[in-house]
C-alpha cells in the first residue's frame, strides 16, 4: 500500500518506508486529491481544501502542486498526478495503492456476498475492510475542513460495515469475538443505539448479563434521546427473558414471524449524491422522525437513492422491509386499500379485512412492536400515503414523490429536492454502464462527453443513453450523439422505459391552465421565468398565472432558479415541452413568444424610466405596454438595477427571439431600453450583441427609425470607452442622424447628434462637435429630456476644456451640475463634478478643485471600482498641482490599477498621461516616456484618437530631451498621420508638428 488516509496521512515508497511529506497547505492538497482519487478536482476545490477559502491566488496552488510532484517522483510515480487544462488536477491510484479504495472494494465484495448469501465470505471481506483503518478518523493529521462531509461519509461507511459484521458474527454465535471489537466501537460511538444493542446481546449471550445491562446504563446516562427498544431489551436481560433477547438478536426460539424482504434490488450503478445518500441512510439507521420524503423532478434518481439507502440501512430493520410502487405519475395511482392488503399478507395475515379503515387499523396494530422499513415509491400526494403510515413505534416510512409533502399526518424530514448531476458525475455514470457492457470508450472521450452534456445531468437520460450505446455496440458514440441531437427527447427510450413518458407523467395531475402554461413556456428562449412570464403566456395578469406556475413547480415540471424568485426548465424538459406544443390542442400558442417579449419590454421600460424619472436617451417603438401583475411591476420600480440583474439573460434571449419572429419593433426597443443597465453593470458584451441583433432585424424589416436608434446606441461613450468591437463610428452615426431626421424622430436625432459629436471629438475634432452638441441640446430641451440635456452640457464643457478654454468649461458645467443636483441624479452628478474639478484645476483654482474631487471621492467608495478611480485620478492631478509628488504618485498608481481592472480603458490611458506629467515635473524623462508608452495601449483600445495624439506629441517632446531624434520624428509623424486619417480640420489640430 502506497497511500494511506484511513488514519494519519502517509505515503510509502516501494520498500514500505515512510516518505517525508510537505507541510502545511501542500499536505492538505494531497489529502484532498487522495480523498477523491481518480476524479478531477477543480482548482477552486483544491484551493478551498488547502487554504480554507477560494479567495487565494492560483499561484499558491501551483507551488503546492510542485511540492507534491517531488513526492511522487520520490516514490517512482511521476505520472500519478495529472493536469486537466483549464480545470484542475486528478491523482490516479488503484485499490492496491490506496487504503481507502481497498476498503471500498472489500465492502462492495461483502455487499455482493450479501445479495448472493455467503456469510463466511461476507464476514471475511468486512474483517479485511475494517482492518485497513489505523484510527477512527481518516486524515487525522491533516486539517481539511472543505472535505469534512466526505470524511464523515467514510466514517459512516466504516460504522455500517462494522454493524453488519457484528450482526453476522452474533447470528453465528461468535459472541466473545464480536463483543471485544464491539466495545471499541461503542467507546467511539457511545450514543449509537444499534451498536449498544449489539454489544448488549453479545455480552448477554456470552454469559455476561451484568456487563450487558451496564452498557445500557452508560447509554442512558449520556444519550440525549434514549432508545425505547433498547430499554425493553435491558429489561428483558434483567428479568432473564431469553426469548425476548433472542428475538432482538434475530434468532427467535419459537416459530418465525414473517419478515418480508420486499425491496427491489439496489441500482447496479449509482454515482454522486454521496451527501444525500449519507443523510438518508443515517436517518434510516438513527431515526429521529417516522417519515422521510425524497422529492424531485421525474428522471432525477429519487427511486435509485431510496433503494440504495434502504438497502444500506436494511439491517437496522430486522422485522422486514415493505415496498410499494404507488404509481403516482401514471394516471392510475395505486389504491391505498389494495396496498394495505398486500402489506398485511406479507406480514403473515392472510385474513385481510374488507374495508380500508379496518385494514389501516390492523396494519398499525401489526407493526406496533416491530421494526419495519416501509418504502413508498412514486407517491401522488399526502392523501395517498396517510393510511400506509404505521402508528408509531420503531418503524420508518421512506417516500419518493415529485412533489413535496408538508401535509403528511406525521412528523416528516424533507430531504433536499434532487437536482441534476454535474458533468463529471454524469460522465462517470455513463462510463460505468457502458464499460459494464464490455464497450471500450477509448478514443471516443469527446463524443461521450457531448452525449453526457446532451443529457443535462438527468440520471434517467444518462442511463438510457448509456444503454442505447451498449445496445448498439457496433455503432460509435458519435453516431449516438447524432441520433440524440436529431430526435431529441423521443430518442431517449430503452425497453419499456421512455424519457418522454416519464416527463409527460408530470402533466397528468395538472389542470388545463397549467398544461397550457407548460407548453407556452416551452416555446420561449428565456432561461428563467416568473409570474409575469406566466401572465403573458396565459394572457391573464390575474392571480391564476401564479397558481398555474406553482402547480408546475409542485410536480417538478419546472425547478426554482438558485438565488432568485424565478423558475427554470431542465434542458430536456424544455425540449419536451417545445415538441409537445407543436401538436397541442390549445389555440393561440403561436402568439406566446411575442406576448412574452412585449411583457418583458413593458417591465424594462418601467425600470429604465424609474432610473432617471424620464426616458433618458431612449426613444421607444409603437409597441404598447401590456397589463402585468402588480408584484412584478413593483419589483422593477423598487430596485431597477437589481431587477435587471434577475432579467438580464432573459432580455438578451428575448431580443434574439423577437428578431427570429420578425418582430423588429420588439427587438430593437428591448435592446435600447436595456442599454443604460448595460452601462451601469458594465455588460458591454450583452450591449453589443443585443444591438447587433436588433440592427440586423431592423435592416431586414426596413425599419429605418429603429435602425437609426440602434446605430446611435452602438456609439454611446461607455460602450466605446470599453474598447468593445463593432461600435458605431462617425459614418454609422452620420447615417443615424440622417435616418432619424428623415423619419421625424426629434428626440432620437438629438441623441444621435450628441453621440456623433462625441465620436468626432474622440478623433480630434472640436469645432464641429460643439456645433452638434449645441443643436442636440435644443432638441433635448424641447423634448423634455432633462438628463439628456445635462449630459450634453457636460460634453460641451469637456470640449471647451480640451480646447484650452477652462473658463467657458466652468460656466457650462455649472449649468449641468445644477440640473443634476435638482434631479437628485447621483449617477450623472459624479462625472459632472469630476470634470468641474478638472476645469477648476486648469484655471488654477485649487481650492475649488479640491472641493469637487473630495465630493466625487465621498460619492465613490473604494468598492465602487471605476468611479473610485476617477476620484483618485482627480486627487492625484490636484496633488501634482500642489507640488506633492509623493501623494500624487500614490493616488495615480491606485487609480491606474482600478482603471485597468475596470471597463473604462480610456480612463486608464488618461491616468497614465497624468503619471507622465508627474515624471516630467521630477525631471525623469526616461520614466515619462515609459508612462506615455504605457498609456498608448488602453488609449488605442478605447478609440480615443485625440488622447493618442496628445500622448504622441508628448512622446516627441520627451524623445527630444532624451536626444533620440529618430524616435521623436516617428512620434510627430504619427501625430500627422492620426490627424490626416480623421480628416481633422487644421483649426482643431492642437498638437502641430514643429
Amino acid at each position: 500500500m502506497i497511500y494511506g488516509i484511513l488514519g494519519d496521512l502517509e505515503v510509502r515508497d516501494s520498500g514500505g518506508n515512510l516518505v517525508e511529506l510537505p507541510r502545511g497547505r501542500a499536505r492538505a492538497v494531497l489529502a484532498a486529491l487522495l480523498l477523491r482519487a481518480n476524479r478531477q478536482l477543480s482548482t477552486t476545490d483544491l484551493i478551498a481544501a488547502g487554504w480554507g477559502t477560494p479567495e487565494v491566488s492560483p499561484a499558491q496552488l501551483h507551488k503546492a502542486i510542485s511540492a507534491l510532484r517531488k513526492v511522487f517522483l520520490a516514490i517512482d510515480r511521476p505520472d500519478a498526478l495529472r493536469t486537466h487544462n483549464r480545470f484542475g488536477y486528478a491523482l490516479t491510484a488503484s485499490a492496491e495503492d490506496l487504503d481507502m479504495l481497498s476498503f471500498v472494494r472489500f465492502v462492495e465484495r461483502a455487499d455482493a456476498y450479501r445479495l448472493n448469501p455467503d456469510p463466511e465470505q461476507e464476514i471475511a471481506c468486512l474483517r479485511a475492510a475494517l482492518a485497513l483503518w489505523r484510527s477512527e478518523r481518516p486524515l487525522a493529521n491533516v486539517p481539511i475542513g472543505a472535505f469534512e462531509g466526505e470524511i464523515e461519509a467514510l466514517r459512516r461507511r466504516r460504522k455500517r460495515g462494522a454493524v453488519r459484521l457484528f450482526t453476522l458474527e452474533i447470528a453465528r454465535g461468535a459472541y466473545a469475538e464480536a463483543s471485544e471489537d464491539l466495545a471499541a466501537f461503542v467507546s467511539e460511538y457511545p450514543e449509537d443505539a444499534q451498536l449498544c444493542r449489539l454489544l448488549m446481546i453479545a455480552l448477554y449471550q456470552d454469559g455476561h448479563a451484568e456487563d450487558a445491562t451496564a452498557v445500557h446504563e452508560r447509554y442512558e446516562d449520556i444519550s440525549s434521546s434514549p432508545d425505547v427498544s433498547l430499554r425493553r431489551l435491558a429489561y428483558a436481560m434483567v428479568t432473564r427473558n431469553d426469548e425476548a433477547v433472542a428475538r432482538a438478536a434475530g434468532t427467535p426460539l419459537s416459530a418465525a414471524v414473517p419478515q418480508p424482504r420486499q425491496l427491489r434490488p439496489p441500482p447496479p450503478f449509482f454515482v454522486g449524491r454521496s451527501g444525500l445518500l449519507a443523510e438518508v441512510t443515517w436517518l434510516l439507521r438513527e431515526p429521529r422522525l417516522p417519515v422521510l420524503a425524497i422529492s424531485g423532478p421525474g428522471g432525477m434518481g429519487k427511486t435509485a437513492l431510496a433503494l440504495r439507502a434502504a438497502h444500506d440501512a436494511a439491517e437496522a430493520y430486522p422485522d422486514g422491509q415493505l415496498w410499494a410502487d404507488l404509481r403516482g405519475t401514471t394516471g392510475a395511482p395505486a389504491d391505498p386499500a389494495e396496498v394495505l392488503a398486500e402489506f398485511l399478507r406479507a406480514l403473515g395475515l392472510p385474513a385481510v379485512p374488507e374495508t380500508r379503515r379496518e385494514r389501516a387499523a390492523l396494519f398499525r396494530s401489526t407493526l406496533a412492536d416491530r421494526r419495519v422499513l416501509v418504502v413508498l415509491d412514486d407517491a401522488f400526494d399526502a392523501a395517498q400515503v396517510r393510511d400506509l403510515l404505521p402508528g408509531g413505534g420503531q418503524c420508518v416510512v421512506l417516500i419518493t414523490s415529485r412533489r413535496r409533502m408538508p401535509d403528511v399526518a406525521a412528523p416528516t424530514h424533507q430531504v433536499a429536492p434532487l437536482g441534476a448531476l454535474d458533468d463529471d458525475t454524469a460522465g462517470e455514470l455513463f462510463r460505468q454502464i457502458v464499460t459494464a457492457g464490455n464497450i471500450d470508450l477509448a478514443g471516443e472521450e469527446d463524443a461521450a462527453g457531448e452525449v453526457v452534456r446532451m443529457c443535462g445531468g438527468l440520471p434517467l437520460a444518462v442511463r438510457m443513453a448509456a444503454l442505447l450505446r451498449v445496445e448498439s455496440f457496433h455503432r460509435s458514440t458519435a453516431d449516438l450523439r447524432r441520433r440524440l441531437a436529431a430526435q431529441g427527447t423521443t430518442a431517449f427510450a430503452y425497453g419499456e422505459e421512455s424519457l418522454a413518458r416519464t416527463l409527460g407523467a408530470g402533466l397528468a395531475p395538472l389542470d388545463d391552465r397549467a398544461r397550457r402554461l407548460f407548453l407556452g413556456l416551452g416555446l420561449l428562449a428565456l432561461p428563467t421565468f416568473g409570474e409575469w412570464t406566466a401572465a403573458a403566456v396565459l394572457d391573464d395578469p390575474g392571480p391564476g398565472a401564479g397558481e398555474a406556475l406553482t402547480q408546475l413547480a409542485a410536480v417538478g415540471m419546472i425547478e426554482p432558479a438558485p438565488g432568485t424568485a424565478r423558475y427554470r426548465f431542465h434542458d430536456l424538459t424544455r425540449e419536451y415541452a417545445r415538441g409537445l406544443a407543436a401538436s397541442a390542442p390549445f389555440d393561440g400558442l403561436d402568439g406566446v413568444p411575442a406576448r412574452v417579449c412585449a411583457a418583458l419590454l413593458s417591465l424594462t421600460r418601467r425600470a429604465q424610466f424609474t432610473l432617471y424619472g424620464e426616458d433618458f436617451d431612449v426613444s421607444h417603438s409603437d409597441v404598447p405596454d401590456v397589463p402585468l401583475p402588480k408584484g412584478d411591476l413593483d419589483e422593477a420600480v423598487a430596485d431597477p438595477p437589481g431587477w435587471f440583474e434577475l432579467e438580464r439573460l432573459n432580455i438578451r434571449a428575448a431580443v434574439s427571439q423577437a428578431a427570429s419572429a420578425g418582430r423588429a419593433d420588439l427587438c430593437w426597443d428591448l435592446a435600447v431600453s436595456a442599454h443604460e443597465f448595460y452601462a451601469i453593470g458594465a455588460y458591454f458584451d450583452d450591449w453589443r450583441v443585443t444591438h447587433e441583433i436588433a440592427l440586423a432585424a431592423c435592416r431586414r424589416a426596413g425599419d429605418r427609425r429603429g435602425e437609426g436608434i440602434v446605430l446611435t446606441m452602438l456609439g454611446q461613450p461607455p460602450l466605446v470607452a470599453s474598447g468593445s468591437p463593432g461600435v458605431s463610428g462617425v459614418p454609422e452615426l452620420e447615417t443615424a442622424v440622417r435616418l432619424l431626421g428623415e423619419t421625424g424622430e426629434a428626440h432620437g436625432r438629438a441623441v444621435a447628434q450628441r453621440t456623433l459629436a462625441n465620436a468626432l471629438r474622440r478623433r480630434g475634432e472640436l469645432s464641429r462637435p460643439l456645433s452638434l452638441f449645441t443643436e442636440a441640446l435644443v432638441h433635448y430641451q424641447r423634448s423634455g429630456d432633462l438628463t439628456g440635456s445635462q449630459q450634453t452640457l457636460r460634453f460641451i464643457g469637456q470640449t471647451h476644456l480640451v480646447r484650452g478654454d477652462p473658463a467657458s468649461a466652468v460656466a457650462v458645467l455649472r449649468e449641468a451640475e445644477k440640473i443634476a443636483r435638482a434631479g437628485n441624479q447621483a449617477r450623472v452628478l459624479a462625472p459632472t463634478v469630476y470634470w468641474m474639478g478638472q476645469a477648476r484645476l486648469a484655471l488654477g483654482d485649487l481650492n475649488a478643485a479640491a472641493t469637487a474631487f473630495d465630493e466625487v471621492l465621498a460619492a465613490s467608495p473604494p468598492d465602487s471600482g471605476v468611479a473610485h478611480a476617477y476620484a483618485l485620478h482627480g486627487l492625484g492631478d490636484l496633488a501634482l498641482a500642489l507640488g506633492d509628488p509623493v501623494a500624487a504618485r500614490d493616488r495615480l498608481e491606485k487609480a491606474e490599477a482600478l482603471a485597468h481592472d475596470g471597463p473604462d480603458v480610456a480612463l486608464e490611458g488618461r491616468v497614465c498621461l497624468s503619471i507622465a506629467a508627474l515624471e516630467e515635473s521630477l525631471g525623469r524623462h526616461a520614466e515619462r516616456a515609459v508612462a506615455l508608452l504605457r498609456a498608448l495601449e488602453p488609449i488605442r483600445a478605447s478609440g480615443a484618437t485625440y488622447l493618442e495624439v496628445q500622448a504622441q506629441a508628448e512622446l516627441a517632446s520627451t524623445y527630444d530631451r532624451l536626444g533620440d531624434a529618430d524616435a521623436a520624428a516617428a512620434a510627430r509623424d504619427r501625430v500627422t498621420e492620426l490627424y490626416a486619417r480623421g480628416d481633422v480640420p487644421v483649426l482643431d489640430r492642437l498638437f502641430v508638428s514643429s
